[in-house]
């Protein structure tokens, strides 16, 4: 895959692009599999890393025609570059935040994956020192260019990582992702 460097001044505005996502409440492996499979207690126990229930995955199959994108389309357009991702949690009004509620500070790890067309790419991660309760800014993972991620007729936006602990709720949240817009020599803006 071909990288770029970002530009130096960018010469369209950055792409926004946001995407309501949830985490589901844990809902027991052991337990699942369990019913799922039929299998028993014992044999469960044997084959699970008990860390496997602390994993989370949550993803989002978005259109290319989504109005944010519209600027990919045009002529001249040679590549997109990832600014920054952001996770964002919005508490309701007056919604106290205590022992039990759902915020970002659950998390521990995470990575952030665009798949399009049968390929994907990491594109940013974040580690513990990332977390606060309402945003997680993740790091880049490189600078490749996802100007075919994003033109695809459908493409994937995937979270998945591991929590500090079981989520007792489902924790819904905002993926912000900022792209950067690089025109072919000549193109004009």
């Amino acid at each position: 895959m071909k990288r770029f460097t970002r530009p130096t001044s960018a010469v369209l505005p950055p792409v926004v692009l946001g995407i309501e996502l949830t985490i589901a409440n844990h809902q027991g492996l052991r337990k699942s599999l369990r019913s799922a499979f039929g299998l028993n207690t014992r044999a469960i126990n044997l084959r699970i890393d008990p860390g496997m229930d602390l994993i989370y995955l949550c993803e989002a199959t978005l259109p290319s025609t989504l109005p944010c994108l519209s600027s990919l389309t045009r002529p001249g357009v040679i590549a997109v570059i990832l600014r920054s991702v952001r996770l964002e949690w919005h508490p309701e009004p007056n919604q106290g935040i205590g022992r039990g509620t759902p915020t970002l500070a659950a998390l521990e790890s995470g990575n952030c994956f665009l798949t399009a067309n049968g390929r994907k790419v990491s594109i940013a991660a974040f580690a513990s020192r990332h977390v606060h309760p309402t945003s997680i800014v993740m790091e880049a993972q490189g600078h490749p260019n996802l100007l075919e991620y994003l033109r695809a007729d459908y493409f994937t936006l995937e979270i998945s990582g591991t929590n500090r602990r079981r989520l007792t709720r489902p924790l819904a949240f905002s993926a912000v992702l900022e792209f950067d817009v690089q025109l072919a020599p000549g193109a004009h803006a």
